[in-house]
């Protein structure tokens, strides 16, 4: 359901959102179902601030009860640095509405069982979105981190698992509880939002692996100078076996080498996005050098 359009960017509400906050209302709660909506727009508020303020255009903003997804014009993991960025804003926004909260029932602004409930709800929020499971603020944080280890491609499957993981976990847990009668049904319901949007983010993962391979290919000419790191392969290994472990920040150069391990031939990264993009991802490295480099058998 769309709320509401600021500067381009469209506000929407998502079903468990609106049925979460039904809940609230039914059973004489809404002025805490509508602290807690409150809480999630500033958190999202934080997000879209963050991008913008990278360059990233935001097109779409959907609440959730424990956060929001923002829909962007780029793909913002295609830049480990600036994803990690944007993800930290959300917890980050709220440890300040918390703060503020604290200070306002210290100096006795409002009652003191609103500035707990407060400090709770942010608590709650930031809390949950840290997780490191995809699509989670801190799935994404384990994303950006583990990038600059394994490359962009396992770090988004990793995290993507984690994300399904919780979901099931939550699923479960949560089914449990409500049969016990101790927990909502809402949380189920959740788990079952978080491990689809997980199952989502592991579908796209090539998709996002390409468009960071495209990002790539300008990354020189726009920064002028970077870290050079060498790598070795097979002439008979695959070029997309090659591009999956590139690390971000930094620049390729391959050595390519027969099966006894003697040099044939260097190829640089831009060579490399190149075929890729003109001769498709299984082609394997020999195709580059031949003609190139003499055959030393």
């Amino acid at each position: 359901m769309t709320l509401f359009a600021v500067a381009g960017i469209r506000f929407r509400v998502h079903w468990l959102f609106v049925l979460l906050l039904l809940a609230t209302a039914w059973t004489g709660r809404a002025a805490e179902g509508l602290v807690m909506f409150a809480v999630v727009l500033v958190h999202e508020l934080a997000h879209v601030a963050a991008a913008r303020g990278r360059g990233v255009t935001v097109r779409e903003v959907e609440l959730l009860p424990f956060g929001g997804v923002a829909r962007t014009e780029g793909m913002l993991s295609a830049d480990p640095g600036v994803e990690a960025a944007v993800a930290w804003a959300g917890p980050a926004a709220n440890g300040v509405l918390a703060a503020l909260g604290w200070l306002a029932g210290r100096w006795n602004a409002v009652p003191a069982g609103w500035a707990l409930f407060f400090i709770g709800a942010n608590g709650v929020v930031a809390a949950f979105n840290l997780l490191p499971a995809l699509p989670l603020d801190g799935g994404r944080l384990y994303r950006a981190y583990r990038a600059r280890q394994v490359g962009l491609r396992r770090a988004t499957a990793e995290a993507a698992r984690l994300g399904k993981a919780l979901g099931a976990a939550l699923i479960l847990g949560g089914a449990t509880l409500f049969a016990l009668g101790v927990a909502a049904f809402t949380l189920p319901v959740l788990g079952a939002v978080v491990y689809t949007a997980a199952g989502r983010e592991e579908a796209a993962a090539a998709y996002v692996f390409m468009a960071h391979l495209a990002r790539r290919r300008e990354a020189l000419a726009r920064r002028g100078c970077m870290a050079a790191a060498p790598l070795a392969a097979r002439a008979d290994v695959l070029l997309i076996q090659v591009l999956e472990r590139f690390l971000p920040q930094k620049y390729y150069v391959v050595w390519i080498v027969d099966e006894g391990g003697r040099l044939v031939g260097v190829a640089s990264e831009s060579e490399l996005l190149q075929a890729l993009f003109e001769r498709g991802p299984e082609t394997p490295l020999k195709a580059l050098v031949q003609g190139r480099f003499i055959d030393r058998k």
